[in-house]
């Protein structure tokens, strides 16, 4: 054997085994011990994702039931909004109506009343100017007590034509409205 020396041999066969427990002893382990530790971080990692996950999927479950909550609330609010405003529409359209009445009874009432002045100074006039007429007819006096008596006379046959007249108009007024 020529070249090759058993010895070098020998050594370098125990310098490899000095290295590799070495190597062993000083990179295996830790670098061993360095994955384990990342293995479990990683599923401790992966645990609490999961975990998360789940409160998360909870939380959105709680969020959609108060949101179902909400639209029902929202829509329960909106139709106590509309109730109030039918009430409130049909208060002011009573008010409405009710002062729209009062004001035809007034109206009516003040017409009659001026209907009535205006046949009292007809009245008056037409006594005077019948008064006057008369005494002119019969040249001679008469008295206030005679002229009364025809303009009665005349007013109670002119009023009676007049209520029948009045009859007929009120009911016409009452059957437009």
């Amino acid at each position: 054997m020529g070249d090759i020396n058993l010895v070098d041999i020998l050594i370098y066969i125990i310098n490899f085994c000095v290295t590799l427990t070495l190597l062993y002893l000083l990179l295996y382990k830790p670098v061993s011990k360095a994955l384990s530790d990342r293995k479990e971080r990683i599923a401790n990692a992966l645990l609490e994702a999961e975990t998360m996950r789940s409160e998360a999927g909870i939380v959105l479950q709680e969020a959609k039931a108060e949101l179902a909550g909400t639209h029902e609330k929202a829509r329960q609010i909106s139709h106590e909004a509309i109730d109030r405003a039918m009430l409130d529409a049909e208060n002011i359209l009573s008010n409405a109506q009710e002062k729209a009445s009062q004001t035809v009874v007034h109206a009516r009432k003040q017409m009659e009343a001026e209907r009535q002045a205006a046949l009292e100074r007809a009245y008056s006039e037409l006594v005077s100017f019948a008064g006057g007429l008369a005494s002119r007819i019969l040249s001679r006096e008469i008295t206030i007590e005679d002229n009364r008596e025809i303009a009665d006379h005349f007013f109670s046959e002119m009023a009676l034509s007049q209520t029948v007249h009045a009859g007929a108009q009120t009911e016409k007024e009452e059957n437009a409205l």
